[in-house]
C-alpha cells in the first residue's frame, strides 16, 4: 500500500515520462543555466546608458520615435499633433507614447533570452499538465499537483524576467472613444510631471468601430508593489478610476513577451494585480 507521502512525491505518466520531466525541472536552474551565459556577464560589465552622472538631467527614451512626445516640445502641441480620437494606426505609428523625463531609461533588456528560457519552462509545464491528466490519479490529486507545478513555473518565470531586466509593467485603462482624448491628456500631463510612472502609451485607431481604447500606464518594476499602488492611487486622484468601480488590471511586460494572455493553456493569470487587490493594499499600508 502506498503512503500519503509516497503519493505526494509521485509524478505523472509512465516511468520514462516521470524520469524525463523530473530531470527537466531539476535542470531548469536559472542561476546555473542562464546567469552564467555570456550575455549576463556582458550586461554586468558594460556601462548602463540609463545611469546618468547628473540627477538633474532630463531623459527621453522615445526621442526620435514616431508618435512620441519629443522633449522639449510643448506638451499641448504634442497632444494636438497626435489626438488619439483621430490618429490612425499606420506602419510608422503603432502607439502614441510619452516618457517621464525625470526617470532614466531602464537597463538594457534581454527579451530574446527571456523568451527562449520562458518557452522552455512553459514547455515543461505543458508536458507536466498533459502527463498528469492521463496519470489515473484522482481529480483532487491532479488539481493539487498541477497547481503546485504551475506556481513553481510562475516563480521561475518571474525570476527569469528579473535576471533579463524585463521588469516594466503597466496598468491598463480602457476609456470609451469619446473619452480617450481627455483621459490621455490627464495621463500625459501626470507622466511628464513625474506624478505617475516611467512612461505611458495610448493605442491609435485600428478599427473605427472600436468600443474601447487602450491606455497603458507603466511602472519601472513589476516587483515593486508600493510603487504600483502609488500609481494606481494617482490614477484615482485623476478621476480615471475609482475604488469599488470597474476593475482595471496590471500586467508585466515579461508576460506579454512570453505570450501569457487571458485563457492561456497553462491557466496562468494574465494579470499580476487587480485594482481591487491593490486598493486593499493601499488601505492596509496607509498609502496616500
Amino acid at each position: 500500500m502506498t503512503s500519503d507521502s509516497d503519493q505526494d512525491s509521485d509524478f505523472y505518466g509512465d516511468a520514462d515520462t516521470v524520469t524525463q520531466l523530473k530531470e527537466r525541472v531539476d535542470d531548469f536552474d536559472l542561476e546555473k543555466g542562464w546567469k552564467s551565459q555570456q550575455v549576463f556577464s556582458k550586461l554586468r560589465s558594460e556601462p548602463q546608458p540609463g545611469k546618468m552622472d547628473s540627477a538633474s538631467r532630463l531623459h527621453n527614451m522615445y526621442q526620435g520615435v514616431p508618435g512620441a512626445w519629443q522633449a522639449p516640445e510643448c506638451l499641448d502641441a504634442f497632444l494636438a499633433r497626435y489626438p488619439p480620437s483621430t490618429t490612425r494606426r499606420t506602419a510608422g505609428i503603432d502607439w502614441i507614447r510619452v516618457w517621464n523625463p525625470f526617470l532614466s531609461p531602464p537597463e538594457p533588456q534581454l527579451s530574446a533570452v527571456l523568451r527562449q528560457g520562458g518557452k522552455e519552462r512553459l514547455d515543461i509545464l505543458s508536458k507536466f499538465i498533459l502527463a498528469s491528466r492521463t496519470s489515473g490519479k484522482t481529480p483532487f490529486q491532479i488539481d493539487r499537483e498541477i497547481t503546485k507545478e504551475r506556481d513553481d513555473a510562475v516563480n521561475d518565470l518571474r525570476h527569469l524576467a528579473a535576471m533579463t531586466k524585463v521588469l516594466m509593467g503597466k496598468w491598463m485603462l480602457f476609456p470609451e472613444p469619446q473619452d480617450v482624448d481627455e483621459a490621455w491628456r490627464r495621463v500625459t500631463r501626470a507622466t511628464v510631471n513625474n506624478e505617475l510612472g516611467i512612461a505611458a502609451k495610448v493605442a491609435p485607431i485600428n478599427d473605427p468601430h472600436e468600443r474601447q481604447r487602450l491606455i497603458c500606464v507603466y511602472t519601472k518594476d513589476f516587483r515593486d508593489t508600493a510603487d504600483i499602488a502609488r500609481v494606481l492611487n494617482k490614477l484615482r486622484s485623476l478621476e480615471l478610476i475609482r475604488a469599488g468601480g470597474k476593475q482595471i488590471y496590471y500586467k508585466s511586460d515579461a508576460w506579454t513577451d512570453l505570450g501569457i494572455y487571458g485563457g492561456n493553456d497553462w491557466q496562468i493569470p494574465a494579470s499580476m494585480h487587480s485594482s481591487n487587490e491593490i486598493f486593499s493594499y493601499i488601505t492596509r499600508h496607509g498609502i496616500h
